[in-house]
């Protein structure tokens, strides 16, 4: 099975230099390369920090060939419609390259910084579960009513409707069956990026046998759905502080062969940068692109 490998770039840098990353992954031959979507976020939350849309339109405009993508973009402070609206034209400003990659929230400054009191968990699911569903039809159908509890659209229109399903890839994040379900209903790609004890204010942290449990689960509730569970890609998110993918080049061949092994799709870690967080040395990942990758998106195994 190939295995598909990416990189996250924080938006924390003046394009100069974030500019540069994103030219240097998609020369270095990576499948795809995301970015979070905060307001501001939890381990740089006096420092600079980029809006996630205009960074990932000029990284449109600056790369030929690599996939883009939110991961991810949450209900926190969005709405399904101007939200699609933004990545239909991430999607032509790309040539066709974008994924929008969408997640519940956490709690934290997203959740806070709009005066809003955080939802429940039970809200907090139901309300994702109406985001996803509303996404979905807007990106699907040319007119779309919705009449939910948490997002309303009358008469929505987003663009002529392409006829042939979906105009561009969906990723749901989801470590719970309830998320899970979402994404087994909706997605294309499923998220991982395993487990923190406080989301959004502790950073999480993802292991391969954490990881596999969740692929079971996750194929339990497609075969429930009625769903083949190889339809839906499975994408692991490693941005581990301790015992980090990138910290050697070994390193990243036994994470990558064991998250392969656990039946993901998948694979994103963070790219280096000079400083905490993701702190790391940029060589580590250009020998990783130019003697690892190339097996790896052969189908051949990392070893």
């Amino acid at each position: 099975m190939t295995l598909r490998v990416g990189v996250v770039i924080l938006p924390a840098t003046r394009w100069p230099e974030g500019g540069e990353a994103w030219r240097l992954a998609d020369e270095m031959g990576f499948a795809h390369a995301w970015t979070y979507d905060h307001l501001a976020w939890r381990d740089l939350p006096a420092q600079r920090w980029f809006a996630a849309v205009p960074t990932l339109a000029a990284a449109a405009v600056i790369t030929r060939r690599i996939g883009l993508g939110t991961l991810v973009t949450s209900p926190n402070f969005r709405h399904p419609l101007p939200l699609v609206k933004e990545a239909l034209t991430l999607n032509d400003l790309s040539g066709g390259r974008f994924t929008l990659g969408i997640g519940a929230g956490a709690g934290g400054h997203d959740a806070s910084a709009l005066g809003r009191p955080e939802p429940a968990p039970a809200e907090r699911a139901e309300r994702f579960g109406e985001f996803t569903e509303l996404t979905d039809r807007l990106l699907r159908e040319p007119v779309v009513d919705f009449a939910g509890r948490h997002f309303q659209a009358k008469a929505a229109r987003t663009g002529p409707g392409n006829g042939s399903g979906r105009a561009l890839p969906l990723a749901v994040a989801a470590g719970g069956p309830a998320g899970m379900r979402t994404a087994a209903r909706h997605a294309d790609i499923w998220v991982s990026n395993g487990f923190s004890p406080q989301p959004g204010l502790v950073a999480p942290s993802v292991s391969p046998e954490l990881a596999a449990r969740q692929v079971r689960r996750l194929e339990e509730i497609c075969a429930d759905l009625g769903r083949p569970p190889a339809s839906l890609r499975r994408l692991v998110l490693d941005s581990n502080r301790t015992n980090p993918p990138l910290a050697s080049v070994a390193s990243f061949i036994e994470a990558a062969d064991r998250y392969q092994e656990a039946g993901f799709t998948d694979l994103v870690v963070p790219f280096p940068r000079t400083e905490p967080p993701y702190a790391g040395d940029l060589a580590v990942l250009e020998r990783i692109a130019s003697d690892v990758l190339p097996g790896l998106h052969s189908g051949r195994p990392a070893r």
